[in-house]
């Protein structure tokens, strides 16, 4: 009999099946075919099946929880992904659109104004350059772009 994430995918299953190993840590039937179909549309199915065959049979239920959260956190968050949203408290937003896909509902990214804007911790110099205004940037690029290209030619003569 094949498992859920075998006929969701039309694929021959038998009893050393990678997906049935890794699906074991969700609890729902409906579940596991909503999360493959999921991680399969994103990763592509034959790279779902190279990933889980790449580890260990007792790692694979965390691996594909983990492309689960990144597939979820790429979705909601296109540019910082699940890490993005870890890094900024909002991991909860992660793992609710993980719980929706599960049910079998569809999420979207977050709208402009909601998505993480990430700026490095302890870069001083950025944020000088974010706290400038808009002649000063311009007049600081001019000037940094000659001499890089000063430092450019210099170093092909």
């Amino acid at each position: 009999m094949s498992c859920n994430g075998c006929k969701v995918l039309w694929k021959g299953c038998n009893e050393s099946c990678i997906l049935r190993q890794s699906l074991t840590a969700i609890e729902t039937p409906q579940g596991q075919a909503n999360a493959t179909v999921f991680v399969a549309k994103f990763f592509g199915r034959a790279a779902l099946m190279s990933l889980l065959s790449a580890v260990p049979d007792h790692q694979r239920p965390a691996l594909f929880e983990s492309l689960l959260l990144e597939a979820c956190g790429r979705t909601v968050n296109p540019v910082n992904g699940a890490v993005g949203l870890l890094s900024t408290g909002k991991w909860h937003v992660c793992q609710s659109a993980a719980e929706t896909v599960l049910r079998g509902g569809t999420i979207h990214a977050m709208p402009e104004p909601f998505s993480v804007r990430q700026t490095p911790v302890g870069d001083e110099s950025r944020k000088q350059w974010m706290a400038m205004d808009s002649s000063d940037v311009s007049e600081t690029t001019t000037r940094e772009s000659v001499c890089s290209e000063t430092k450019l030619l210099n170093l092909f003569v």
